[in-house]
């Protein structure tokens, strides 16, 4: 049996540490009750933030990306696997250890891609 929220959990024990060694912080985790329970978590490193969603009604999970100013977003959310992709892609609803490994993969790939537009280095040092 399956409880509530449990892929969200699972995927916050799996990617917080690879958040944190990028120089993540968490800043932020909401959870929402009942059987189609939405949730997040919110990561910080400077302006970046990072945000591990888990969709209760549609029964997946992804990582989102945008830019904070002052507290304040100033970007829209973005889903990272698509800025990876270059373009939209399906709904991937699985929440196995391969998911994990995708959204953990994706991840690494995407802060590779801000560190090279911003002359820095993934894990956030220059």
């Amino acid at each position: 049996m399956s409880v509530p929220g449990e892929p969200f959990s699972r995927a916050s024990l799996f990617l917080g540490p690879v958040l944190e060694g990028f120089g993540f912080q968490v800043i932020a985790r909401e959870y929402q009750d009942g059987v189609e329970a939405s949730a997040f978590a919110e990561y910080s490193r400077g302006p970046l933030r990072l945000r591990l969603v888990w969709e209760g009604t549609e029964r997946a999970l992804w990582v989102e990306a945008g830019l904070a100013s002052g507290g304040s977003m100033i970007t829209r959310w973005q889903d990272i696997e698509w800025i990876v992709a270059g373009e939209p892609l399906p709904l991937d609803r699985t929440v196995d250890d391969d998911r994990l490994d995708r959204l953990g993969q994706a991840v690494v790939a995407y802060l590779k891609m801000v560190a090279t537009k911003s002359g820095g280095r993934a894990d956030g040092q220059h």
